[in-house]
């Protein structure tokens, strides 16, 4: 029973037992005149009524105390790390439909039954983070209805808006990491609502989040990682708009020949500007993958960004770091990843081991053969400075020596995700187009 349930039936109880005893007093012989009971009767209510008026203000001090309190809340944990088997046996979608169904879906409850306090707002708060890596789950797919999933993801960050200002309205002592999360959350959204259509020329909202004050280091680790990711975005759109390349893809093949070829044709305050952009989303890649060394996700997704970073610094400047080693690492990593996700779904049916196919299991294998190309991209581009020693490989195969029809059953099927079946075929096309594959 809660405490102040029980001061309520207490203060009732010795009303009644007053009253009773009154009554009785009154109707004795030796009782005192009605006057002197009513005096009394008075002063005895009125100071019952202070009791009351006391009794709710300490209730009320309680009760916002309890609403407030950051005690041991998620986001100052700094040992905490995402359960992404959690998360991969929670979403078993087939489609990304069913996905973005179930996302929201178990946002909007989160928000609506589990926010009530600050200790609970933390919680989703870190929930909602947690989620932030499956976004491009569902937008980036082929089927997606983006006007519908931005439509919901405003009302949700409305929703989020409207729980902070409840909570700063009650105590604002208390309230600075969740301000930052919110924060962050908002401009990671912003960031993949921007690369989804497109666009270089990220807004800043990144920089506003004062990332030094968060604790948790799942959340530190997505701050350094999309601040890396917002400098590698600032740095291309300069060298795509001093080289002209308008809407061509830099990271395909021809955006990186076209790249190569021109490259002496920028001025040296702005390759002196994209490098200090390249260098500084290195820095930040780098503190990311110092502070997720525990994590079983984040590294790959951390070092395909760096390694992609590396590239554009290779060409720019006389950078030493070897983009190949660190794609290798990020390639690695995804594998690894993808082997604990089938472990994960993987189910005894009459005696055989059958491993369930969902949306999300597609998107992570999406993510590995993205990596995988993506280095065949910048080795394809790569010109006269790969070792002509150095062979071209491709899951252990040096796709030099392979057929174009035996290479292109080689390469994983993603037909979910689009650009990797578009880079896929312009492979075998620069190969065939050198030599390289025969027919």
């Amino acid at each position: 029973m809660k405490r102040t349930n029980i001061l309520y039936i207490t203060i009732f109880l010795l009303v009644l037992f007053s009253g009773c005893l009154a009554i009785w007093v009154y109707y004795l012989k030796e009782g005192k005149d009605l006057l002197n009971f009513t005096i009394s009767i008075v002063g005895f209510c009125i100071a019952l009524l202070a009791l009351f008026i006391a009794v709710r203000t300490y209730t009320s001090i309680d009760s916002v105390n309890n609403i407030s309190k950051m005690d041991g809340n998620i986001l100052d944990n700094e040992r905490y790390v995402t359960s992404l088997p959690e998360l991969i046996s929670q979403y078993k979608s087939k489609n990304e439909k069913g996905l973005d169904e179930e996302l929201f879906e178990s946002i909007e409850q989160k928000l609506k039954r589990d926010s009530n306090t600050a200790v609970l707002f933390a919680d989703t708060l870190q929930y909602l983070i947690d989620l932030i890596i499956l976004f491009p789950a569902v937008f980036n797919a082929a089927d997606t209805d983006k006007k519908r999933y931005k439509k919901r993801m405003d009302r949700i960050l409305k929703n989020i808006d409207r729980q902070r200002d409840i909570l700063q309205s009650i105590s604002k002592g208390n309230s600075i990491q969740i301000t930052e999360t919110i924060k962050l959350f908002k401009a990671v959204v912003s960031y993949q609502s921007f690369v989804a259509n497109g666009n270089f020329n990220i807004h800043a909202d990144l920089l506003h989040v004062r990332g030094p004050i968060l604790r948790n280091p799942v959340t530190k680790t997505i701050y350094h990682n999309y601040l890396g990711l917002y400098y590698n975005k600032q740095g291309l759109h300069l060298l795509k708009e001093s080289l002209s390349i308008g809407s061509r893809d830099i990271l395909s093949i021809d955006g990186l020949d076209f790249v190569r070829s021109n490259i002496d044709s920028c001025s040296p305050s702005v390759v002196e500007e994209v490098v200090m952009y390249l260098r500084s989303a290195c820095e930040q890649f780098d503190r990311a993958l110092e502070i997720s060394s525990e994590d079983v996700m984040w590294p790959g997704f951390i070092k395909y960004n760096k390694a992609r970073t590396l590239y554009f610094m290779s060409l720019l400047s006389e950078s030493k770091e070897s983009w190949i080693g660190v794609m290798d690492d990020a390639v690695k990593s995804r594998s690894r990843l993808n082997r604990l996700i089938d472990e994960v779904l993987t189910v005894n049916q009459a005696g055989k081991a059958e491993v369930i196919d969902t949306h999300l299991r597609q998107f992570f294998l999406y993510q590995e053969e993205l990596a995988r190309v993506m280095k065949l991209n910048l080795m394809l581009s790569d010109g006269g400075n790969r070792s002509k020693t150095s062979p071209i490989l491709y899951r252990g195969s040096n796709i030099e020596n392979v057929k174009n029809e035996e290479l292109m059953k080689l390469f994983v099927n993603v037909d979910r995700f689009p650009s990797v079946t578009s880079y896929q075929e312009k492979v075998v096309e620069t190969l065939a187009a050198g030599g390289a594959l025969s027919s």
